[in-house]
């Protein structure tokens, strides 16, 4: 068995607040047994609240990294820390996610892929595109990072389960719309198809609170491959747990069937 736990946090504007509550959350859960923490998209700093607190996208070597890997070494567990602004060369920043191990070492890391250009926001103005999915090798097993918007396009989470990911790991910043009406649905409908469709985990870990004024609504959660929610994080800042079982994923492919029979020999149309 796997443990993981969905720390579902509402980001403060002070950075070393984040980094704080960060550490307290792990520490928790690293003492109830989490083998490991996910935290949602966004966690260092409001990405999208004025500059006021010195707020700028960083290196690999900078503050938060260096923070997070201590926090990860010092709980001796492994640590999804949300995402944070990475320095990119073309002046703008990767929305990056990272897989930092028990001791500390960054094992995988992930630069968001697809970037939300829709509903009266371009996160292309300030967001340079990743161009290279992430799966990786843990001592929990094959896994892949998507984030946020990804989950709309399902050919990023099919290729990941293609390359062997067993669990794939969803930090986001998914908020309930304004003025538009909610996206709860939304979420709970593309969530939950990716784990179904897929026949795979899905950790999925969004914001809650009043750090946007889109008011991101939490409902972090983990579906498994029968597409059943087995746990889900209260309406409030909160840690919740799951136990992920690889047998049981086995068991439900064999019985679905659907993973063994497709036929992409001839799903491109001509």
């Amino acid at each position: 068995m796997i443990k993981v736990a969905l720390c579902q946090m509402d980001t403060a504007r002070l950075p070393d607040e984040n980094i704080a509550l960060i550490a307290s959350m792990t520490a928790e859960a690293a003492q109830n047994g989490a083998d490991v923490v996910v935290f949602p998209e966004d966690s260092y700093y409001d990405v999208d609240a004025p500059r006021e607190h010195g707020e700028s996208p960083e290196a690999l070597d900078g503050h938060f990294v260096t923070e997070m890997r201590a926090i990860a070494k010092k709980n001796h567990v492994n640590l999804i820390p949300g995402s944070f602004e990475r320095l990119a060369e073309s002046g703008k920043y990767y929305n990056t996610s990272l897989f930092i191990n028990r001791d500390g070492n960054i094992i995988g890391q992930y630069d968001k892929i697809h970037l939300m250009k829709a509903m009266s926001y371009d996160e292309s103005e300030f967001v340079e595109a990743g161009s290279h999915p992430a799966v990786f090798d843990t001592d929990i097993g094959r896994v892949g990072i998507l984030v946020c918007y990804d989950l709309r396009f399902p050919e990023l989470a099919r290729g990941m389960v293609q390359d062997g990911a067993d669990i794939l790991f969803v930090p986001a910043f998914f908020p309930a719309g304004n003025p538009l009406p909610p996206r709860t649905d939304h979420w709970d409908t593309l969530v939950n198809s990716t784990a179904l469709l897929n026949l795979t985990y899905v950790v999925a870990v969004n914001q809650y609170g009043k750090m946007s004024t889109e008011l991101p609504f939490g409902r972090s959660c983990v579906v498994d491959p029968w597409g059943t929610v087995v746990a889900q994080c209260p309406n409030r800042v909160s840690i919740a747990y799951a136990e992920l079982d690889t047998e049981y994923q086995k068991q439900v492919r064999e019985k679905i069937g659907s993973w063994n029979n497709r036929r992409p020999d001839i799903y491109t149309l001509h």
